[in-house]
């Protein structure tokens, strides 16, 4: 029993030593992220229409969702006529943006906070958060993710809680 609780505290202190830190940003100047030159710029994946645009000083720009295949910023609202002439609505919150030189690992999150979206015969409301982590090649030409999307979009269409992982995404690399 002692032997048990030793190794479960050992387990413990290097979970929250090792396992709950939160990768950097990069290289710094002045407080500020630096990334490299090979990890900033625009990515577009391939199978999806989602694009992310990431500046120098590890900000995400913009981003091409696939709900729509919208153009947001972040915190900012943007309003998209419709083919019906009604307007669907995207809220963004908070874009994220995570790298660890070490691993070459990147992380990216968008949420949207609510979107109002004109469907042929009503609407669809709720809200979405998207990441994508995995690592950017050497080359700085290809980014592997892992695409993860939890959203609550009413009764109309439930989220299966173990459908929240869709699979790795390659994006490339389209524009410094």
């Amino acid at each position: 029993m002692k032997c048990t609780v030793m190794w479960v505290g050992c387990a413990a202190v290097l979970l929250a030593i090792y396992g709950c830190q939160k990768p950097s940003g990069g290289p710094s100047e002045n407080g500020k992220v630096v990334l490299p030159p090979e990890v900033a710029g625009t990515w577009r994946a391939k199978e999806t229409p989602w694009t992310i645009s990431i500046t120098p000083d590890g900000k995400i720009s913009s981003v091409i969702i696939a709900m729509g295949e919208v153009l947001v910023r972040p915190n900012q609202t943007t309003k998209v006529e419709m083919k019906d002439g009604n307007f669907s609505t995207y809220e963004p919150g908070a874009f994220d943006l995570e790298y660890t030189p070490k691993t070459r690992e990147l992380y990216v999150s968008v949420e949207i906070k609510r979107m109002h979206i004109s469907l042929p015969g009503g609407w669809l409301d709720g809200n979405n958060t998207t990441r994508f982590t995995g690592p950017v090649s050497e080359d700085g030409k290809t980014w592997i993710a892992d695409w993860i999307e939890l959203f609550d979009y009413g009764p109309r269409f439930p989220q299966d809680p173990n459908d929240a992982y869709n699979g790795p995404v390659t994006f490339e690399k389209i524009s410094d």
